[in-house]
């Protein structure tokens, strides 16, 4: 709560900051009279105010003047620009809108115009951000493809709860509520709305009154004491802020400072207090509404550690490096609210991370984010000079020049590590371990073993081997330490942190023997970095990032290196797998190249196609009912034997095993009608033992577990799943009506329901992807948890670092599937048009 009290206490200040005299064309100005208790005045003469869920607040002065408090320096701060509606977004990156309608988003350092004829517009520290225009049009903000995508509905007011969802205000007054499909009306008229962080909803009526929703009684409650309000915002301890239309400002829960007041001799204190309905003077409307759910965003203050001179590990002359001192205990983290699945320091302090897709990113202290930084890998790792080294999805070594990626020739590796002092080594698949040397750019084999790599200040290899224990190598044979461990990094102080093979973080103590366990906020770590003065971030099971300290830096040059560097990390020659789970394989943009294939011995008409765990790809053509598989090595597809398309059964779906087994819908056995699970290997076709009335859909996870959707007469759908090693069926319990199925890694299960909406299991039941909806027909996801669908004839992949679907634009498809590397495969018409996705 520590930033919101900040925010809070800087609203009270607006006499200081806020001294403007231009006025706005409100009609009711003259008619404002000052607010009854409990509401308090605060100075300063205000067209509108916005504050997110983090307490980041923002106001633009009656004559245009954008102001954002300064969290840091606890004061207001002009921005540049003249604005007339503001929202404030995700990190210090407001939204606003202009006196002739034009949009705005703030990028740090300037305003970019992102679309004209704007009437208002809405966003959240979740990344959404909605405009209404002129004719009131509503469209929403797609970030990774800088455009704007229609939605359905009419509004000339906007603003997100603190669950996504979007309320407005329609053309005719009318308030409205959208949950991602439909919109929910509600009676009543309202000339602004705001939206809270414990599900609560205001409005100000055309006659200036401000209603709250009720949720204890279900409906609007009538705030009393202020009249003549425009403008309110709901900060996320539930205090009321309005403006008034001659630009006066109040609110019922003031936290005043000494200095404002001394300044409102007359403001009247008030004690702090939840608004509920027990609360204020309400009276009844004319109609009930329903509530709206609710989140708390929560607010951690940074701390840093102390830094003690107890441990330097390097010394140069008489020079201790700062870097290489530990700092004090205890380490204590804080929620950076954003996400990441691998990160990585080097000794200056820079941070860079890897997204769910590969996609690199780089910390800006100044933005608290992360921001993009070009190419796609799947390991990374940081030099003492803060230039960032990585691993690609086929295993090639890379590092960035500050101009470019430039490939290590000859070399492939799964993990990657480097030490404060330089020292750059890589394992590879098998374990082995090899070292850089920079005179030659090549690596050099080393002795010793291991899955992980972390590199010590003075060049010491330390590893966690085959069987999951630790083991440093300063010797050989290397020394076993009695801790199994996932992950293992070292900063420049020499400390060692892991996290354990029970999911916890724990870092050596000075024995250099035994490891200590180290509190993490209730959160299971996944991996760790350490930095200057041995302070680490990690990243959570769920991809949260957590940090115990920013390091300062200079970050002047970083969006320009940014910018000027190239993205290439495909390069060439040998390739291998990384050993643990890997990103996608593709490097995603609007346009992905793909191969024609040879059809071969596929029969005209539509086609089928399937990607097997045994990593070939079948194609079965209901035109001639058979089989034929993709020959790499001849570049086309081959006749595939199988009683199946021996005996021109018909099948309704099918997918296959490790083996190369097919397991199949059969809907027809020769003149015989017989409807079942079959298992085609070897020349043999074999039944099994279904729970269905009819299988709609299979599915089958990389661990060769099959998944079957079961239809029956009641017109439910329901899901069923079988391991490898067994033959009994049990149901996935669910309330969702399932159509398709499609499973990655980790039992990753994605699904159609009957609506055509795309949805993914998150361990309880089947949640909508993305929140708001996405219809497809088809569904296919690799083994590296790649997930691909067809929305009509468009091929889409899931992009989790947005949340949505990003349309391939240009590729026509009829079916598709996933193959074990991540790349889309596709058929096309009735030729068919077969094509692949290039690596």
């Amino acid at each position: 709560m520590k930033k919101l009290m900040l925010a809070l206490i800087g609203l009270a200040t607006f006499a200081i900051n806020l001294g403007v005299t231009t006025t706005l064309p409100f009609a009711a100005q003259e008619t404002s009279t000052a607010p009854s208790a409990p509401w308090t005045a605060l100075s300063g003469s205000v067209a509108d105010l916005a504050m997110n869920a983090d307490g980041q607040a923002y106001a633009v002065g009656r004559d245009g003047t954008v102001w954002r408090w300064d969290l840091v320096e606890i004061r207001w701060r002009p921005m540049s620009g003249k604005m007339q509606r503001i929202t404030a977004a995700e990190g210090n990156r407001p939204w606003a809108v202009s006196g002739d309608g034009t949009v705005f988003r703030y990028n740090g350092l300037w305003w970019e115009n992102r679309a004209e004829d704007v009437v208002d517009v809405a966003a959240d520290i979740l990344g959404n951000v909605y405009i209404a225009k002129n004719d009131g049009a509503i469209f929403k903000w797609y970030d990774l493809r800088s455009e704007w995508r229609p939605i359905p509905g009419r509004a000339v007011r906007l603003v997100l709860d603190y669950d996504g969802m979007l309320w407005a205000i329609a053309p005719d007054g009318t308030v409205q509520s959208f949950d991602g499909e439909s919109w929910q009306a509600w009676n009543g008229r309202a000339r602004d709305i705001a939206a809270g962080s414990t599900g609560q909803v205001g409005i100000a009526t055309p006659e200036g009154d401000i209603r709250l929703l009720n949720d204890t009684a279900k409906v609007w409650s009538k705030l009393a004491g202020i009249n003549d309000v425009i403008s309110l915002v709901i900060a996320p301890d539930s205090a009321v802020w309005a403006v008034q239309a001659d630009g006066d400002l109040y609110t019922n829960k003031p936290i005043s400072s000494a200095g404002e007041q001394t300044r409102n001799q007359q403001a009247r204190s008030a004690n702090a207090r939840s608004m509920t309905a027990e609360g204020i003077a309400v009276d009844t409307p004319s109609a009930p509404v329903q509530s709206a759910q609710s989140i708390v965003a929560p607010s951690v203050a940074p701390q840093t550690a102390v830094v003690k001179d107890s441990r330097p590990t390097e010394d140069r002359g008489s020079v201790v490096d700062q870097a290489s001192i530990t700092a004090d205990d205890p380490i204590t983290f804080f929620d950076t609210n954003k996400s990441a699945d691998r990160i990585a320091i080097g000794k200056d302090g820079s941070i860079f991370a890897l997204d769910a897709d590969g996609n690199v990113l780089r910390w800006s202290n100044s933005r608290r984010d992360f921001e993009s930084f070009p190419g796609s890998l799947v390991r990374i790792a940081v030099d003492p000079e803060g230039k960032p080294w990585g691993i690609s999805n086929l295993g090639r070594v890379f590092f960035n020049t500050g101009v470019e990626w430039e490939q290590v020739r000859d070399a492939t590796a799964s993990n990657i590590a480097i030490g404060s002092d330089g020292t750059v080594v890589i394992s590879d698949a098998s374990g082995t371990l090899f070292e850089f040397d920079e005179s030659s750019k090549r690596f050099n084999r080393i002795q010793g073993a291991g899955i992980d790599v972390a590199v010590s200040p003075d060049g010491v290899v330390w590893v966690i081997n085959v069987d999951g224990f630790v083991q440093h190598c300063d010797d050989f044979p290397c020394k076993l330490l009695p801790q199994k461990a996932t992950d293992i990094s070292i900063g420049p102080d020499g400390r060692v942190w892991i996290v354990s093979d029970q999911g916890r973080l724990m870092r050596l103590k000075e024995d250099e023997a035994t490891f200590e366990m180290v509190t993490t906020l209730g959160q299971e770590p996944r991996d760790v970095a350490s930095g200057p003065n041995g302070l680490p971030w990690f990243v959570a099971t769920d991809g949260s990032v957590y940090a115990s300290s920013y390091f300062e830096r200079d970050e002047s040059a970083d969006r320009m290196i940014a910018a000027r560097s190239s993205g290439d990390t495909l390069g060439s020659g040998a390739s291998e797998s990384p050993v643990s789970d890997s990103p996608s394989a593709i490097t995603f943009s609007k346009n992905m190249r793909f191969d024609v294939l040879d059809n071969g011995d596929i029969a005209s008409g539509e086609a089928w196609i399937e990607a097997g765990n045994d990593e070939l790809v079948y194609v079965y053509s209901l035109q001639d009912r058979k089989f034929t598989t993709y020959d790499e090595r001849r570049r086309t597809f081959v006749s595939k034997s199988t009683q199946l398309g021996a005996n021109s059964y018909e099948i309704d779906g099918f997918v296959v095993d490790s083996e190369g087994g097919i397991w199949a819908d059969v809907n027809e056995m020769g003149q015989t009608t017989v409807v079942g699970l079959f298992r085609d290997f070897e020349g043999s076709l074999r039944e099994y033992d279904d729970p269905c009335n009819t299988i709609e859909d299979l599915g089958m996870a990389p661990d060769d577990t099959l998944y079957v959707v079961c239809s029956f007469t009641s017109g439910n759908n329901r899901l069923y799943h079988k391991p490898s090693n067994s033959l009994t069926f049990r149901q996935i319990q669910t309330d969702v009506n399932i159509s398709k199925v499609a499973v990655g890694r980790a039992q990753g299960i994605w699904i159609i329901d009957s609506n055509d909406k795309v949805r993914q299991w998150d361990g309880r039941n089947f949640v909508l992807r993305p929140r708001s909806g996405q219809e497809a027909q088809a569904i296919s996801v690799g083994a590296d948890g790649s997930v691909y669908i067809r929305i009509n004839n468009d091929l889409a992949k899931w992009n989790s670092a947005n949340q949505s679907f990003d349309t391939v634009n240009n590729i026509d498809i009829s079916h598709l599937t996933v193959d074990h590397t991540g790349r889309p495969w596709i058929t096309f018409d009735t030729t068919p048009d077969v094509k692949r996705a290039r690596q």
